[in-house]
């Protein structure tokens, strides 16, 4: 069984995240998250997941002062079909437009992310995969 969710930054740390196989939408900020309205909660965990990744990311791009013109992030969760229904596999894809950025600065933000500062990915259990596609600067 497969769920899917998109990321798209708005601005700053924040992003809103659209449940793809719904109609659902939720504000996903750092620190201090909008009034919004609510999401299922296992798309809201891959939404989570996304957000966490996605905040440190741009925060690693903000730091290097690159200007990103759009951000956005594809989650994909795999889940066994019987309850608790538990996620097996996640797969982020992330899009990202700016001057400057390169795979190596992709890559690094992406394993800080991963591997140091986001919570839901280190609390979550299954494998997580991704990709990324840098989009040509205006």
């Amino acid at each position: 069984m497969t769920k899917k969710v998109l990321l798209r930054w708005t601005q700053d740390r924040e992003f809103v995240a659209i449940d793809l196989d719904g109609d659902g939408a939720v504000g996903i900020t750092g620190p201090n998250p909008p009034e919004s309205k609510s999401m299922g909660a296992s798309h809201l965990l891959l939404a989570a997941l996304g957000g966490c990744m996605g905040t440190t990311i741009i925060a690693v791009m903000l730091k290097r002062r690159l200007n990103i013109e759009f951000f956005e992030i594809e989650v994909t969760g795999e889940h066994i079909p019987k309850w608790p229904m538990t996620f097996t596999h996640y797969h982020l894809v992330y899009r990202i437009k700016g001057e400057g950025v390169t795979p190596k600065i992709m890559e690094t933000a992406i394993y800080l992310a991963h591997e140091r500062y986001c919570t839901v990915s280190s609390s979550t259990c299954g494998e997580k995969t991704y990709e990324y596609e840098i989009l040509p600067a205006l």
